[in-house]
Formats: structure tokens, C-alpha cells, sequence
């Protein structure tokens, strides 16, 4: 059995606390045993799986190869990219939208933006069409998420005063939004609330990994942002005077994807004190930010995940990739 080990892509980092937040009751759990799909996926830690065309895509950053991509239906593996300074070339790329054939990369390191038409049929061949270097000025964006209407959001780690940083087609700033969920913070600095977006359509939502918030904003193609709702699953527990965090506090999430009814969000809860910090649970809310289901996964983690075009979810966990029916879920 070939071992794959899913890390952390940032640092961990201070927090203060806050409970201002509708909270919501996790106690109901519905636990599966998920369908083994392969044990013998031979690659370095993924930071993020896509699913396009019958093909499940790994992306692995800062190793030899950039991506891993399997048939769904032969689980016949091939690897594409590099780590590099060139035109094809990455060391921290992110799948960042994805546009029917097309899909849109970021490179943190690089500060660069890449489009590619992926062919999956015959052979595996991506051509890109489209590579552009990105400045962000004074702020450093983590993170982008490339939505449907052609509005590109940005995580600020540093250099803003608010979380997110709202951008055109051309990377043109068009405005900031979002407020920290944390009181006491240090200014102009996100990094300790780094996390996951996804979208529907207008809907942006965001996921935090350090802590157990999750937001939702409609963002319309004219640049008009308005929060929905938010809510914070944990209370952080950072100890001011120490400047550190209190090993009792619990983790949030650790991906997030949407599909047109339902947000899926792989949440941890568990604290440094636990022997495995990575989650059991997939949590199911409404676009409304309803929890509909709860799902935890018996004897297994969840690193990240995917959903299919035929109503399945695919989940990488420490040693095994995994796979269940969405329909036995009653979704």
C-alpha cells in the first residue's frame, strides 16, 4: 500500500478569541465507511484535487511534477508540469476556476496567472493560452478564486485592512471587503485566518483552516459585494500574554466546494491535543448556510476532496483515496 500524506500549505499562526457568531449544533452525525477507490496513488502530498472530464487532478506543488491526474475509469495515472522559472513552469500552483475545458492556475511564489485548455480524451495535453505576471502592490494575496461572472477575489495576507481584496477580469483592484471574525488581531495582517474558497455563480464562500469560520458573499459582475452570512464553528483560543496558541484550541476546515444547492466543507474540530488534527466530518450546509448533513467518515481522514459530475465525492485521506455516493447521502 503506496502512503500519501496530505500537509499544510501555511504555517501555524495567533489568534485572539471571539464568539459573536451564530454557532450551530454538530452533535448529529450520520458515519459512513466510504468505497476504497486506490491505495496505490504514487505521488508527494496534495494540496488540492479538481475533477474535470472524467479525470480526478491532484495538484502537488514544489516537487518535480506540478500535477497527477487519473482516469476515473481506468485509474491510469500521467503527470504534467514542472517546478521552474518557465512559461509551463510552477512552484506553488493552485487551481484557482475553472471554465467548461479551461482551467485557470495561480502560483504564489511566482505571482503568476496561467489559462489552460486541458484535452482528456486520447491523450492527456494541456495549451495554455493565456500567462500573465500579477501585482498586487503593498499586498500580498495568498490566495485568488477566479468566479463564474469573471470577478477574481484575493486573500491579503498582509498590506490590507480587510480580508479580501475584489479584483476585475484584469486584475485591476476594483475593492476590499470582509472584516477579521477574530478581535485583536494585529493590523493589516490575515495570514492566521488562511483558508479555502469556492463559488457558485454569484456566491463566493470562504472557509478558514485555523479556525472554524465560513462566510458567504454575493459578489455581481458589477462589483457589488454583500455578506450573507458567516458563522464561527470554534472559538479561538490564543493566550495574549504569551503570544502563542493554547493547545485546546480546535481546528476548522480544511476544504470547501460547492455545487448548486449544497456547500460541502470538510471540518476538523480537533485540537493540537488530539493525536490527528485532520478531519473525519464532511459538513453539508445549504447555500442559505443551513446544515443540512453531517457526515463523518469511520476509521478514516479527509486531507481533500473533490465532486464529480455524477454525484460522487472523492476524498484523499493518509493513505488511501477514497469514494462515496453522494445519492446514499440522500443528496
Amino acid at each position: 500500500m503506496k502512503t500519501i500524506y496530505v500537509y499544510l500549505i501555511f504555517p501555524l499562526f495567533i489568534l485572539s478569541c471571539s464568539s459573536s457568531h451564530r454557532s450551530i449544533n454538530l452533535d448529529d452525525e450520520t458515519e459512513i465507511v466510504p468505497q476504497l477507490f486506490s491505495d496505490e496513488l504514487v505521488m508527494p502530498p496534495p494540496t488540492q484535487m479538481r475533477y474535470l472530464n472524467s479525470h480526478l487532478l491532484f495538484m502537488t506543488p514544489n516537487v518535480s511534477s506540478c500535477m497527477l491526474i487519473m482516469d476515473e475509469k481506468t485509474k491510469k495515472t500521467v503527470v504534467w508540469g514542472q517546478v521552474g522559472n518557465g512559461p509551463d513552469d510552477f512552484f506553488s500552483i493552485s487551481c484557482v476556476g475553472q471554465e467548461g475545458d479551461k482551467m485557470k492556475f495561480y502560483d504564489t511564489n511566482l505571482r503568476k496567472y496561467a489559462e489552460y485548455e486541458v484535452s482528456l480524451q486520447d491523450s492527456v495535453y494541456l495549451k495554455r493560452v493565456e500567462t500573465r505576471q500579477i501585482n498586487t502592490g503593498s499586498i500580498s494575496v495568498l490566495r485568488i478564486h477566479v468566479m463564474s461572472n469573471g470577478m477574481i477575489v484575493g486573500f491579503a495576507g498582509l498590506g490590507s485592512e480587510k480580508m479580501f481584496v475584489l479584483m476585475d477580469e484584469n486584475f485591476k483592484e476594483i475593492d476590499r471587503f470582509g472584516d477579521s471574525p477574530v478581535k485583536g488581531l494585529p493590523e493589516d495582517n490575515f495570514i492566521q485566518l488562511h483558508g479555502t474558497f469556492t463559488s457558485y455563480q454569484n456566491k463566493l464562500f470562504f472557509a478558514s483552516q485555523p479556525t472554524g469560520y465560513l462566510a458567504c458573499f454575493v459578489i455581481n459582475a458589477n462589483g457589488s459585494v454583500a455578506k450573507q452570512w458567516d458563522k464561527l464553528l470554534t472559538e479561538p483560543l490564543y493566550d495574549v500574554g504569551a503570544w502563542k496558541w493554547a493547545k485546546e484550541n480546535k481546528w476548522g476546515f480544511f476544504d470547501v466546494q460547492a455545487t448548486e444547492k449544497y456547500v460541502f466543507a470538510a471540518f476538523s474540530g480537533k485540537s493540537l491535543l488530539d493525536k490527528e488534527i485532520l478531519p473525519q466530518n464532511i459538513l453539508v450546509f445549504t447555500h442559505e448556510g443551513v446544515l443540512i448533513k453531517n457526515i463523518k467518515y469511520k476509521n478514516e481522514y479527509i486531507g481533500r476532496f473533490t465532486l464529480s459530475d455524477n454525484n460522487k465525492l472523492y476524498t484523499i485521506g493518509k493513505d488511501r483515496l477514497m469514494v462515496s455516493e453522494l445519492d446514499s447521502w440522500g443528496l
